[in-house]
């Protein structure tokens, strides 16, 4: 009778056979995650507002605040997945324009102190619809089924808001009268063709530091198809980012030293004389960082350790102490004789010093 019922029990061939195809459809399930990430930053980094951005939180930091110091990196992951970093930006950027909203307490509530604050700017800072608009609490949720893309609009929006400030101007104004470049406000570019290409640079240790390639076109459209008919000039940008670490700054180097154009090679060349050592030295900086975290954990790991087995404190090997007469007369002795010394020192002092300037 039991030998007539199917098997309920799997083999342990079918068994390891389906712990296989679980664990590679989670790594296929990884990879498609990373991939998809991959995409989007890829995407944020051909779009001219991230630039904008960076660029702004660079410029302004004293104005901003240095306690909020966010990488580049960290703002493209935020946009992806909004996340609490992401946040932290928008409420010290939100704090920065009057008037102050007590909604700004860490909650998710800065979503709709963003979207009642950029609704009058948006015509005077953007272009086109405003992507997110406040709806009885919906646009918090709306907020994080946003296209990245359309997220940064938003910061880019609350940027340009936030640049039009008191006290952003104050700073502007104070800088110019202490006799600052006016190249911290207005970039001038790394280089170009003068044909539309041009090269940009840009960045800090904390944001990071970034290569960009603007591509200028322009196309003529007449308008009318008698003679004397005006052409209209239609111009479309391509945004590019081609450099954001060490390693990318100098492939680029080695490719533009390569070309035969003239106006790639001088890039080349201010690349690397301007950005390379620049770049060298942030990356042994954190480098030391790194081994110095690196050395601290270990520490307390080892101190953990100990702790786990009940050691509380070093165990040294000290000196044996002995308490009988002869150590105690012999260490008297030798206080004794070490004082007599010093103070034969001191008498005899004040006599080397009057014969010194009798001489």
């Amino acid at each position: 009778m039991a030998n007539a019922l199917p098997s309920c029990q799997s083999s342990p061939a079918a068994t390891k056979a389906d712990g296989e195809e679980e664990w590679s459809a989670k790594e296929e399930n990884v990879d498609d995650s990373e991939v998809i990430f991959e995409a989007e930053v890829l995407k944020l980094r051909d779009q001219w507002e991230l630039a904008s951005v960076l660029n702004f939180l660079n410029v302004f930091e004293p104005v901003i605040g240095k306690s909020l110091r966010i990488s580049a990196e960290e703002i493209e992951k935020g946009l992806i997945k909004p996340e609490s970093s992401l946040a932290e930006l928008h409420i010290a950027l939100l704090k920065g324009i009057p008037p102050v909203s007590k909604m700004l307490n860490g909650s998710n509530a800065w979503v709709t102190v963003l979207c009642k604050k950029l609704a009058p700017w948006w015509p005077w800072v953007a272009e086109g619809e405003i992507p997110l608009k406040a709806f009885k609490g919906e646009e918090i949720s709306n907020y994080k089924k946003l296209d990245p893309t359309k997220r940064l609009l938003l910061l880019k929006a609350l940027c340009e808001i936030r640049a039009d400030q008191d006290d952003t101007i104050s700073y502007i104004s104070d800088c110019l009268k202490d006799k600052t470049q006016m190249s911290c406000f207005q970039k001038d570019r790394f280089g170009g063709d003068g044909n539309g290409i041009s090269y940009w640079y840009d960045g800090n240790p904390f944001v990071g530091y970034r290569l960009y390639r603007e591509v200028i076109k322009c196309d003529t459209k007449t308008k009318g198809k008698q003679k004397g008919s005006v052409s209209l000039p239609m111009f479309s940008t391509r945004w590019e980012t081609m450099a954001t670490n060490l390693e990318e700054f100098h492939k680029v180097k080695d490719n533009f030293l390569c070309s035969k154009f003239t106006s790639e090679v001088s890039v080349g060349r201010k690349i690397e004389s301007d950005a390379i050592p620049v770049l060298e030295k942030l990356q042994k900086k954190k480098e030391k960082s790194l081994k110095r975290k690196l050395r601290e954990d270990k520490l307390l790991n080892d101190f953990n350790k100990a702790c786990m087995v009940g050691v509380t404190r070093t165990c040294r090997n000290r000196t044996p102490v002995s308490y009988t007469f002869e150590e105690y007369n012999r260490a008297i002795d030798n206080a004794i004789r070490l004082s007599r010394i010093f103070f034969s020192f001191l008498n005899i002092l004040p006599t080397w010093n009057m014969e010194r300037e009798k001489n």
